[in-house]
Parts: C-alpha cells; structure tokens; sequence
C-alpha cells in the first residue's frame, strides 16, 4: 500500500514542479524550505520535552488552544512547535504561543521531508488537529518513535464515501496513532468503518466550544463608538465574516437595500482570504460604498463613519464579533462548506448563516434543534414576519436558503431586539451546554505521558 502510494507521489512531483515554482515566486507558498525540512531550532536543547502540533488553519490553530492550555498546565517546561498549512493559520499560532515555542509550515508528505522535519524538532509526541492524514508523515512519526495523537477528529457524511472508496490505504494509516480523539459518534462509526481500530477511537466531543475569540486592539475603541449604535435601528452592525468569493456581491447588495432604511448602518466585511483584500475593496469602492481599511484606522485619532470597514487585517475577526448586531458567517451562501459560528455565539449574538454548512453540519444541526430555546410564539413571530416563506430555519441561529433571503431577515433582526437579544442569548447557550464535553482535552494530554 505504501509502495503504492510513494509510487503516485513520485511520479506526480515533477508534474508539480513547475506550479510549486510559480506559486512560490509569486508569495503564494510561504515557508517553502520549512515544507521541505530546511529549517533549524535549539528548543530541543534544554532537555525540555517537545511537542508538535499541526492544525490545518485558523479554525484548527483556535480548537487547540484548549489543548495547549492544558498541556501547558500539566508540563510547563514542555516546548511546542506548531505547524499550519496556511499563512492565516500560521500568524494565528505565532500569537498564541509563547515567543521560545516555534511556528512553522509543515512537511510535504514525502518520506525523506518527514524524517528530515522530525530530526530537527526531536518531538516526544505529535498531536494532529482534526483530519490532517498523511500516511507516510504517520509512519515516520511512529518509526521516530513520537507518540502520535489524531485530536478533535472528523469525516463528514459529504466526503466519508471518498474515503470508503479508499479504505485500502486509511485502514493502514489509521492504524498508527496511538489514540484517535474524535468530535462524535458518527465520527468513530465513519473512522472505524475506515479501519481504525476500536479500541484507539474515543469521542470527546468538538474542542471548537471550548475556544475564545482572539482579542483586537482596537475593539475597545470601536466599542464605545458603536455602543449605541448597536442596539439602535438608526445605526446596526452587520459584521461579516470569512467571506469567500461571489458572497460579498450578495452581502453588499442587501447592505445598499437596507441603507435608505437604516442611514447609519455599517457593515465590517472580513474575507476569509488575504490574497483577495485588494479585489473585494475595488467591490465596494465600484459600488460607491463608503470604506475605510482596517489597516489604515487607528483609535482614536481616526474618525469612523457608517459604510463598510473592511477587515484586512489577520486574527481579529472572532473579536470584531462583539461589535455585531447581526452576525453573518461566511462560506454558507456559496459551496465551500461554511465556517465556524461559535465565535459570535461566544458574544451571544444572532447568527445568520446560508445554506452551505457541509465543514460544520453538526454544529449547525444542533444549533438548528433549538426553537425550543426560544419560546414558541417568539419563533413563529419571526418567521412570520420574514416576508420569504417558512423555509427559513430558526433555531439559536437562522439558516436562509438563499440570497433573496438576507435583506429581509437582516430588516426583521434590526428591528426587533427582543428577538435578537433572545436569538443571541440561545446561541450562547447552546454554545455554553456543549462545554461540558468539549474541554475534556486531559484524555488527550494524558496518552502524552
């Protein structure tokens, strides 16, 4: 199976080559000699224990921090080097660790860049954040002799049969971690139905409800100027956040709808994507909005006016959060599979979200199971007088079906802060109810000793 796979990897690379050095040229692969192995660190030097962690991204650097905060509680002389795939995840480590802890982009999965990555790190352990499977990165983590942990764990129904269909190879890549923490118990049933064996799989729950939005510096401030306007119909903040591309035109076009309406209405729009900063203000400029950039407005010498507030900044949305009196999570209205809706539940705000939740179905449904949360009458009021039919799903969030669905719902949630504020306080809640499995990270610590 391993043949097999070095195999297609070796025959793929030189067809690679050539879009590996256009992306690379054009700063689209940070950290290319780091992926390669070509790096050094003395953290290992003092006899303290290392551990390496990898999350993915944003999303996954957040879900570890409860980890690391327990980790850090149980081994305060260990060291962490952390890895992440994107440069978005990679300055969301850098700020939560500690300046002697290291922050790299991780190995290509060839065996040679593992074994390379692996002697400079000299890891005791390796803690892989949610569904990061790279067979021969496994192999050569259990051959250095690390334990290897698979943490916060997860196969959606979505992409579970691309995985059956290649059971051969991840029933021998599940084989070696040395314990398997997963979100669910349809996670286990899919992770053993791929060949993990039973008694590896534990079910934690999902370590995203035990996270804190990271903090902003310039929150405080734009909290007093949005103070009253949060909670006023003549100046609303939609706060949007990890848009992907074809979402802004939508979002903009229900801000321009609702601003005869409400005059003072402003909107912080947050791309999930740095690379598209500059495309989405040439929208809003086209479009004859009113803008300022994150990074040009400083408290409090910078005055601040309603239009948009794009967000070109990096780690703050999950702050900015607070600032909202409807809170949009991006990645929904369009098939990229949603983002995470914790960090607004975490300021109890209302949360609207589109249709395209695949990333995070579970989340979604059990925030879509809680009209029961609000009372009855208050639930049908609010679909009610959303002018677009009952197939809109209210829970501690709503979930709109389309578009067309926004302006009028984002006009209901201005206008009725009794709705809003219990919306929020659901959302909270349900957040709030999910803590008691979520921090169960000492299992996880534990298998390190």
């Amino acid at each position: 199976m391993y043949l097999l796979y070095n195999l297609a990897l070796w025959l793929a690379t030189p067809l690679l080559l050539p879009w590996v050095a256009y992306r690379a040229l054009r700063g689209r692969l940070p950290g290319l000699g780091q992926r390669l192995g070509l790096f050094s660190w003395e953290g290992f030097s003092a006899g303290a224990p290392v551990v390496w962690i990898h999350a993915v991204s944003v999303g996954e650097v957040s879900a570890a921090g409860a980890f690391i905060k327990e980790l850090r509680n149980r081994f305060p002389k260990a060291r962490i080097a952390m890895t992440s795939s994107t440069r978005t995840g990679w300055n969301a480590a850098r700020r939560l660790l500690s300046p002697q802890d290291l922050v790299l982009y991780p190995p290509w999965d060839l065996a040679f860049v593992c074994r390379r990555f692996l002697r400079r790190i000299k890891p005791q352990a390796v803690v892989i954040v949610e569904t990061e499977l790279w067979p021969n990165l496994f192999r050569e983590c259990k051959r250095y002799g690390a334990v290897l942990l698979l943490a916060n764990g997860r196969i959606s129904e979505k992409t579970f049969p691309r995985y059956l269909a290649s059971r051969f190879l991840w029933r021998h890549v599940l084989g070696q971690p040395d314990g398997l923490f997963l979100q669910s118990s349809a996670d286990a049933s899919r992770f053993k139905a791929l060949g993990a064996p039973a008694e590896k799989v534990h079910v934690l729950g999902n370590l995203k409800f035990a996270s804190r939005p990271a903090r902003s510096p310039i929150v405080g401030a734009l909290r007093e100027i949005f103070r009253d306007a949060r909670d006023s119909t003549a100046g609303p903040v939609m706060v949007a956040g990890s848009t992907m591309p074809g979402e802004e035109k939508y979002l903009l076009e229900a801000f321009l709808q609702l601003l005869p309406e409400f005059p003072r209405l402003w909107m912080i729009l947050a791309p999930r994507h740095p690379d598209r900063f500059t495309a989405v203000t040439e929208q809003v400029q086209a479009l004859g909005i009113p803008f300022q950039l994150r990074s040009q407005w400083t408290a409090p010498t910078t005055p601040i006016l309603p239009g948009v507030l794009i967000l070109d900044s990096m780690g703050e949305l999950g702050a900015f959060y607070e600032l909202a009196t409807v809170a949009y999570v991006g990645g929904t209205l369009v098939a990229t599979g949603g983002h995470n809706i914790l960090e607004p539940a975490y300021f109890a705000r209302s949360i609207v979200i589109g249709p395209s939740m695949a990333n995070f179905q579970e989340i979604a449904d059990e925030f879509l199971q809680d009209a029961g949360l609000l009372s009855g009458a208050s639930a049908q009021e609010g679909v009610g007088r959303v002018p677009v039919g009952d197939y809109i799903r209210i829970g501690s969030i709503i979930q709109v079906p389309d578009a067309a669905a926004l302006t009028p719902v984002f006009r209901f949630l201005f206008l009725n802060p009794t709705f809003r504020r219990r919306l929020g306080e659901a959302a909270r809640d349900r957040s709030q109810r999910n803590l008691g499995g979520a921090p169960v990270v000492a299992p996880i610590v534990d298998e390190l000793q």
